[in-house]
């Protein structure tokens, strides 16, 4: 299987998006820094120059023009502790005060772009001026002037910040996203090589889970539980396959035989009645395992799920248990009762009963004469148990968990009455609602204690 290139891969796509959304951000970001920053230095800097021309204002309405002059010739002495330059004009243009003198006269603000001192021979270097122009009385313009390039430093300033951490962003986001998108892309190649081990027949093999358990660990574990399972199946259906081999092959040959042997032997009217009534007892008994594997085939598909709805169970118990007591009668032994009778559960009645069933006719079947069979069921805030214990003389521990196999049986010699899907049909029946089913020694017999979760 041929993997994709990191540039493919969803997580790299992933990490492009957001990198780019976070560029996008970042720029807008950057812009409106600037445009901030831009702004309120602009808005200081008018203001002080504001305020200094209304002082001047102030000084040539007190003193005059010679009081005017001597404020700003005082202020251009200390030139190097000033960032102001000043004008001061008549109507005809003539440079009364201050060095200000290229402007035409209009009252409000003006910004130029002009050369700084030293540097008149070049066309660059040019340096942004603010300058405001206010109107005195007699004719006379008060020119106020101040450099920007505190703003444009500012602003300089800014853009290079951002450039710098633009290009580290798509430096750091790009690596992200690469060593990202690989990670990705390792983890997918020991799952497809994984994978391709299970193609190549290792159904033991299974996907890896690292320690983190990302989205693809998580679903790798899950995974796991469905190859788990379907091992389960598999080898199920092995095992079903030989247990029907030798299961049936025993009916079938009994019924050859005596097929064969009367066909060779003259026999009476009677006597072929007989052969042949032996012979539907035991096609009878084939079908009935047959029957029986396709019940439990059809149980473990979970279709009945459907079906489901509100059934009493202490109804169920107690009607299973008027049936089977003539039976149990019949073989000295007695069933006890101690239920709940109210106990409400979503399932399938007709599968709840013949659960039942199976459990009180499996305890009646395979305990001794006056055995007492006990018959409990009750409901809790979490579950709901089902209980049928015995004091026969119960099973080996070792073989708990096998008699709910298809086909196994305890008794070796097969004399008893069966076909050792009983329990196994049980089995099924619990899985498909969600029970838990256990064995346990009850000193003296058996325990089997079944538990729903109530919904």
């Amino acid at each position: 299987m041929k993997l994709p290139s990191i540039a493919n891969t969803v997580s790299f796509k992933l990490s492009a998006l957001y990198l780019l959304l976070f560029l996008f951000s970042f720029l807008f970001i950057g812009i409106t820094v600037y445009w901030l920053t831009h702004h309120t230095l602009e808005k200081q800097l008018k203001s002080s120059v504001e305020t200094e021309a209304i002082r001047l204002k102030t000084e040539y309405d007190s003193g005059g023009l010679a009081e005017l002059k001597d404020e700003i010739d005082e202020v251009e002495e200390r030139g190097s502790h000033t960032l102001f330059e000043y004008g001061v004009i008549n109507q005809n243009g003539q440079l009364l005060a201050g060095n200000l003198n290229t402007l035409q006269p209009s009252a409000g603000w003006n910004t130029v772009m002009r050369t700084p001192a030293g540097n008149a021979q070049e066309n660059k270097g040019k340096e942004l001026f603010y300058i405001r122009i206010m109107m005195l009385s007699n004719n006379i313009w008060l020119i106020v002037g101040h450099n920007g390039e505190i703003i444009e430093d500012a602003g300089n300033a800014i853009i290079q910040a951002f450039i710098a951490g633009f290009v580290l962003v798509i430096f750091l986001g790009a690596g992200g996203g690469l060593y990202l998108s690989g990670a990705f892309l390792r983890k997918v190649e020991r799952i497809t090589k994984s994978t391709q081990t299970i193609i190549a027949g290792d159904l033991k093999h299974r996907l890896p889970v690292s320690k983190n358990r990302d989205e693809l660990d998580n679903l790798a574990a899950l995974l796991n539980l469905m190859l788990d399972k379907i091992g389960s199946l598999i080898e199920n259906i092995q095992q079903v396959s030989n247990d029907i081999a030798h299961d049936l092959r025993t009916p079938i040959s009994h019924l050859k035989f005596r097929l064969e042997k009367a066909l060779s032997t003259k026999l009476t009217s009677q006597e072929y009645s007989a052969r042949v009534a032996f012979a539907i007892e035991e096609v009878d008994t084939i079908l009935a395992t047959f029957a029986a594997m396709l019940r439990i085939s059809q149980i473990e598909s979970g279709s009945r799920r459907n079906g489901f709805k509100s059934v009493n169970l202490g109804t169920i118990v107690i009607a299973v248990t008027d049936a089977l007591n003539p039976v149990a009668e019949e073989q000295e032994k007695t069933i006890h009762l101690a239920i709940e009778k109210s106990i409400a559960l979503m399932g399938d009645k007709e599968l709840l009963t013949q659960l039942v069933f199976n459990l009180l006719d499996n305890a009646i079947l395979h305990t001794p004469k006056n055995t007492r069979i006990t018959i409990s069921l009750q409901s809790s805030s979490t579950h709901t148990q089902l209980m049928v214990a015995d004091n026969g003389s119960g099973i080996d521990e070792a073989y708990h968990q096998k008699v709910f196999q298809r086909f196994y049986r305890l008794e070796q010699s097969r004399s008893t009455p069966g076909n050792g899907l009983g329990l196994n049909i049980v089995a099924a029946i619990a899985d498909l609602h969600d029970g838990t089913l256990t064995l346990s020694d009850n000193k003296p017999g058996l325990k089997i204690i079944l538990r729903f979760p109530n919904q």
